[in-house]
């Protein structure tokens, strides 16, 4: 069988995972009101347990009150006080119904400069390392399923495009011109949602006091989740996010302790693993999802990247998550058209952390997935928005049913329903973004002896 490999456990500090296949960290905007779990939330990763992921990562769960975080518009699943703790604790107990099933909850202070001002007061607004503004995303790096989508709202624009192959070697100064035509096409058709999310603003520089408050908070909220029973924390440190803008050169010109070197741009994320190190021990499993590259002049390097892993590996860090890019390159980067695209980036991560393990997503082919592992590129794999499109895709490889999976077409339609307010739906899978209301999804059989009992002596009576 040539993906058994995928099946064989793993351990990640003491905590062993029944295979090698985690769901992917992704936030699909089924969140609930003010970021609390909903009953989507909670159908949504029930059907991928019950699909036969070993470890279910969360979306990147915000741990930050303040209202500089930058992220309200996309409604991630919160983190900051006790009212939120409950509806996730919830949340683990519903993973941990299904058979040795783990979750790693994947927590962030929020979006900085990839963000937008308080969407409650729009003067209040999203803060960053420094008061560097978020560059337009470049369409010559847009990918075949971007074009797609953008061609549904922006038909003028993609045909302005000509010859996509010939447009992507546009040169700058003509592309610069292109760029004002864009704008004023989309302005004269109302694209107001798109010109959001293409445009950002510039953040304002977070004061040293306010740093400290995030990591304080980081700090508490993390080892809550160990609490709440969680089985592995994940930094939320990639492609151009909060965190991943302090390690960057391109969005960190800070000049204090917490600019310049490598250390120092690193210090926030040191000082967060090293505090939850001292109050958890040395071996439940804490670790970062790093970009390998950022994939854009003057961003993170893949160099850079690598002394950062073995920065955070000798605070205490004992496990990575492979990413790349930022919304500055977010088509070809930040979600790719093919397959093992991020692999380039793992031996680097294992040699720099001395061989911790090492996830990397982004995967459609068994055969492949398995074959990364077998190689020593990786040693866990993590499907996306191939989950998206079949939450039963391990159970499918394990019984040889491999031919019956539901390909993700990388249309890109669940990324941009985001980007339009929407909850994310998929071309392939009708029932994405609807499973609470298809309880065959994720209905568990494997009830506890107690349970089954109890429900045993309850059958046949009827309502008095």
């Amino acid at each position: 069988m040539p993906t058994k490999t995928l099946f064989e456990p793993i351990n990640i500090g003491n905590l062993e995972l029944k295979n090698r296949i985690a769901m992917a960290p992704m936030n699909m905007g089924y969140t609930g009101p003010y970021g609390f779990a909903s009953p989507q939330t909670y159908a949504w990763y029930a059907a991928r347990a019950k699909g036969g992921f070993g470890l279910i990562i969360t979306e990147c769960i915000v741990a930050n009150p303040y209202l500089w975080r930058g992220s309200d518009c996309l409604n991630p699943l919160s983190m900051n006080n006790q009212r939120y703790h409950r509806f996730l604790s919830r949340l683990v107990e519903i993973i941990h119904s299904y058979n040795k099933t783990k979750i790693c909850a994947q927590i962030s202070p929020g979006w900085g400069r990839q963000g937008h001002p308080y969407i409650e007061d729009p003067t209040i607004s999203a803060a960053a390392p420094s008061a560097v503004p978020l560059v337009n995303n470049d369409f010559r790096t847009l990918n075949k399923g971007w074009i797609k989508q953008l061609k549904k709202v922006a038909a003028p624009l993609v045909e302005a495009m000509g010859d996509y192959s010939e447009f992507q070697k546009m040169p700058d100064e003509q592309y610069k011109m292109f760029l004002g035509f864009v704008e004023n096409a989309l302005r004269e058709n109302d694209q107001t949602e798109l010109l959001h999310t293409m445009y950002g603003e510039t953040p304002r520089e977070l004061t040293i006091k306010e740093i400290e408050q995030m990591e304080d908070v980081m700090v508490e909220q993390i080892i809550a989740a160990y609490g709440l029973g969680f089985d592995a924390i994940e930094i939320h440190t990639p492609h151009g996010y909060l965190l991943h803008q302090f390690l960057s050169p391109k969005s960190n010109l800070r000049t204090d302790k917490y600019g310049g070197s490598i250390e120092n741009r690193g210090r926030v994320v040191t000082n967060i693993i090293e505090r939850v190190r001292k109050k958890v021990g040395p071996d439940v499993p804490l670790g970062c999802r790093l970009s390998g590259d950022e994939l854009v002049p003057g961003g993170l390097t893949h160099e850079e990247a690598c002394q950062f892993v073995t920065l955070f590996k000798d605070a205490g860090a004992n496990f990575f998550n492979v990413s790349q890019g930022s919304y500055e390159n977010s088509g070809k980067a930040f979600a790719p058209d093919g397959e093992d695209d991020y692999t380039v980036w793992a031996p680097g991560f294992k040699k720099a952390s001395g061989g911790l393990p090492v996830i990397v997503p982004n995967w459609i082919t068994p055969e492949k997935a398995a074959e990364a592992i077998k190689s020593g590129k990786t040693d866990i794999i993590s499907l996306g928005r191939q989950s998206i499109a079949d939450p039963f895709w391990p159970a499918k490889v394990k019984n040889g049913r491999e031919k019956e999976i539901v390909k993700c077409s990388r249309c890109q339609q669940c990324y941009w329903n985001l980007m339009y307010n929407k909850w994310a739906t998929c071309a392939v899978n009708p029932t994405a973004g609807f499973e609470e209301y298809y309880p065959e999804l994720w209905k568990n059989d494997g009830l506890d002896k107690k349970s089954k009992k109890f429900l045993e002596k309850c059958a046949g009576l009827e309502q008095i």
